[in-house]
Parts: structure tokens; sequence; C-alpha cells
């Protein structure tokens, strides 16, 4: 039976901090401070609990950098496991068996839940891209919500969210929006990702500004937004 599909009210952006990890500390703190020097104070992080596969990336119970991310009193999400696969690609989970594919997203969460002491509220992947295969993983370890492109996934009612558009910031000079530039317009719904690097690199702070100030968009966070409609 297909999923029913409801959508993301107008004037609302889903918006997250992505790649958070110790290895980019500085530039996150930089990044939190900017966002609510603009008056942007709701948002999802996006923790990616072995990024890169590194020991010292690894999230760790009593970290500083953990117990900050604590501190900020912010909705925390898994973002992939390791961010990257073992050839480099962004789409760490393709070629993965279904057992393999479920295993990383046990290992992930149990990072989590010894480094933070709860479980993330869902799972965002690395490229906003889940295969069916990650969204039954997701499932099955108990998280709230998986989202694919533009697609939220509800696991309480299998309920899907949709948003008119996405824009996914990967930290570079250019900030690629031209395919959101119409619904940004005439105020469709949107999911941003913020890259930690982003305020170095280009314009996405002066974009969410003027999102705020002059179209009057809201800013929530997934599982805010995903409370607000149960």
């Amino acid at each position: 039976m297909p999923k029913r599909v409801e959508s993301v009210e107008d004037m609302t952006v889903l918006l997250s901090l992505h790649d958070v990890s110790p290895v980019y500390e500085n530039d996150i703190i930089t990044t939190i401070d900017l966002l609510s020097d603009i008056g942007i104070t709701e948002l999802t992080l996006l923790v990616t609990p072995f990024y890169g596969l590194k020991k010292t990336n690894r999230i760790s119970e009593g970290d500083i950098f953990t117990k900050f991310l604590k501190s900020l009193n912010l909705e925390i999400a898994m973002h992939g496991y390791s961010h990257f696969s073992k050839s480099g690609s962004l789409n760490e989970f393709d070629g993965l068996s279904q057992e393999k594919v479920a295993a990383r997203i046990r290992d992930g969460v149990s990072i989590f839940v010894k480094g933070f002491g709860k479980k993330p509220t869902g799972f965002i992947p690395p490229h906003w891209d889940s295969p069916p295969k990650v969204i039954r993983a997701v499932k099955g370890v108990g998280l709230g919500y998986c989202v694919n492109g533009n697609s939220i996934h509800r696991h309480s009612d299998d309920l899907v969210f949709a948003t008119s558009s996405r824009i996914i910031s990967e930290g570079r000079r250019t900030l690629n929006m031209e395919a959101s530039l119409i619904e940004i317009e005439l105020g469709g719904s949107l999911q941003i990702g913020i890259h930690p690097l982003d305020h170095r690199t280009n314009k996405m702070l002066d974009f969410l500004e003027d999102l705020r100030n002059r179209l009057s968009y809201k800013f929530i966070g997934y599982n805010e937004f995903l409370k607000s409609t149960s």
C-alpha cells in the first residue's frame, strides 16, 4: 500500500548543520554563533559518529566536543556512519547488502548512545540520498524518521512529508541554488543543509538572513517539525 504523502507548509525551512564532527569543531562553534547573531536558533545538528573512519573524529563520551554539542540543547540526528565509502563516495551505503547497511546503522547508533546518552532522533544520509534499504534499517533500529531527497519518512505512522526543494551546501565557494530559486520566490518549503565551512567560503548565512528578514521564512529542526504535525 502506497504511503500517504503530505506537503510541508509553505514558508518553512527545515534547517540543519551537517558534517558535524570534531574535524570541523572550530567552524561549528563559529557557525552556531553567527546563526544566533541573525536570529536563527532552531535547527538540527547532523552528526557523523565516525567521520572518515578516523579515531580522532569518533564521537566519544566525555569529550569536550561532545559536551559542547550537548550543551547547545539542539536536536541531534545521525548523518551517515562514516560519511564516505571506502572509495571516497558520499553515498556510503551504495553496494552494501541490507545486512551490512543495518550493521552500520546499529554501530552508529551505539556510538551515539555511548557519547550522548541517547539515540539520535532520526537519520539524514550524506548527499540526502536514502535508498529503501537504508530507510528500512533506520526504522529497524527505532529512529523516528529518515530523509530521502525531498521526502521525510516518519516511522511512527509511516507518513511522508515532502518539501518543495532542498539546498545542501558542501562548503565550497559556489552555492548552487539555481534549481530552487523559483520555489523560494513562491514561498515553497525548503530543506537547507549548512556546511561548517560556509561562513568562510560562500554567502549561505547571508542567504538565510534574507530568507528570514525579507521573505519571512520560519526555521525549524526536523524533529520539532514532525512533533508539531503529530
